[in-house]
């Protein structure tokens, strides 16, 4: 009978002892994992060597067959001057197509009153060939002159290289908060970045036509690129 009461007592210790692991277990998955805070920025400026145009055709007719079949001849001439001025085929690529039926509100009723098709592309081409290209463009027929961007080729390899010494940025001004403290900068937490550049150009309300006094200048200039990532450090 001792022996049974010995087994006993020893099992009550042993549920106690298993018991007081779970709670403290329990309290180490709980406690709060403490970060530090920290901004960090990064910029560099460049020379563009590409740019970006939106432009094409739009057309109106009171048909769509009409509407869509003037808008192919004209798109075809505007694709054939592109390429006579120096763009290369794969340089161009569709952005949009758009069949509109148009209506007539003036008498508080709408009344049709024909279809309009519009077809834009993307054309890709150095600086330099920019002012050609709209002139090009234009004289063969194209009235849509959206925008023009300028950017770099290798505008990811850059992309790279900001984030990184932003993140060393955002570590030097996290290290400078715990200055004459035990503590240490542990692992990441989270980062969240916020790019801007290079600029975009977009036309007024007469496009980026050629004007009767000539081409129209187009200077790609010093662009910059930046990024701000907000960076959350484990503290140790």
């Amino acid at each position: 009978m001792k022996h049974e009461g010995l087994i006993v007592g020893l099992l009550v210790v042993a549920v106690v002892l298993s018991a007081a692991g779970l709670v403290l277990g329990v309290a180490r998955s709980a406690r709060q994992l403490r970060v530090v805070a920290a901004t960090g920025t990064a910029q560099k400026s460049f020379v563009p060597d590409t740019a970006h145009l939106d432009l094409g055709v739009q057309t109106d007719a009171p048909e769509v067959q009409k509407a869509q079949q003037e808008n192919l001849t004209t798109m075809n001439d505007v694709l054939a001057a592109l390429k006579a001025a120096g763009v290369k085929s794969e340089d161009i690529q569709t952005s949009s197509f758009y069949v509109n039926q148009d209506f007539d509100y003036s008498s508080g009723q709408s009344k049709p009153t024909g279809w309009r098709v519009s077809n834009t592309v993307t054309v890709r081409v150095k600086p330099d060939l920019v002012s050609a290209v709209i002139d090009a463009g234009s004289k063969a027929g194209a009235n849509i002159f959206n925008s023009i961007s300028f950017d770099m080729s290798n505008r990811e390899e850059l992309k790279a290289g900001l984030m990184k010494d932003a993140v060393a940025n955002a570590r030097a001004k996290a290290l400078g908060t715990l200055e004459g403290t035990t503590h240490t900068l542990g692992d990441i937490v989270s980062i969240a970045a916020d790019w801007s550049g290079p600029s975009v150009v977009y036309a007024g309300a007469e496009g980026f036509g050629a004007s009767s006094a000539g081409s129209i200048p187009m200077e790609a200039g010093t662009s910059i690129l930046s990024v701000s990532v907000s960076v959350s450090f484990e503290l140790d």
